[in-house]
């Protein structure tokens, strides 16, 4: 089988975006900055890695000093999407 336009279209469903989590309550600034200093803490002075895949490997939001190909034996990467609302 092979993946038509004609396949893709079946699977579209149009549905309205209600915006962001009315519960979620983002960080304040001064919440993110406390974050970081107690991450930068942990790290002791040294590297903070971070292992990207998808968005965070083409866009990521911040800049990184040194890239590094690695792996994480034992886990898979797959594309769950669960909307409640």
């Amino acid at each position: 089988m092979a993946l038509t336009d004609e396949l893709v279209s079946l699977s579209l469903r149009l549905e309205a975006d209600p915006g962001p989590d009315p519960s979620r309550i983002p960080l304040s600034d001064g919440q993110l900055e406390n974050l970081a200093e107690r991450l930068y803490g942990e790290s002791l002075g040294r590297p903070l890695w971070v292992f990207a895949y998808g968005s965070l490997i083409w866009k990521p939001d911040f800049d990184a000093v040194e890239w590094r190909r690695a792996g994480a034996r034992g886990w898979h990467r797959s594309f769950c999407l669960h909307m409640t609302r």
